[in-house]
This record gives C-alpha cells, sequence and structure tokens, in this order.
C-alpha cells in the first residue's frame, strides 16, 4: 500500500488549492472524492429536474 504524507478529503475549491500547495511543497498527496469528476460544488448536476 502507498504511503502518504497528506490525504485531502473532497475536491472543492480549498481541498484542491491545499493539495496543490502541499504538492508544491514536497509533500506526497492524495484527495478523496465522492463524485465521479473532481471539483466538489462547482461542477454542474441535475436535482429533482433543475441544473
Amino acid at each position: 500500500m502507498p504511503d502518504y504524507d497528506v490525504v485531502v478529503i473532497g475536491s472543492g475549491a480549498g481541498g484542491l488549492t491545499a493539495a496543490v500547495a502541499l504538492a508544491q511543497a514536497g509533500k506526497k498527496v492524495l484527495v478523496c472524492e465522492q463524485h465521479e469528476v473532481p471539483g466538489g460544488w462547482t461542477h454542474s448536476f441535475t436535482l429533482q429536474g433543475y441544473r
């Protein structure tokens, strides 16, 4: 199993910003996201007929 210095839960704006900053600082980072695309609530989806 690979080792990581940091695990970021969620790939919203804050999670991705933190992950990039940590990776640029030389840390090995894993980003976990429950949706099939990164971005958290910044991506488009349909809910009860609304987009």
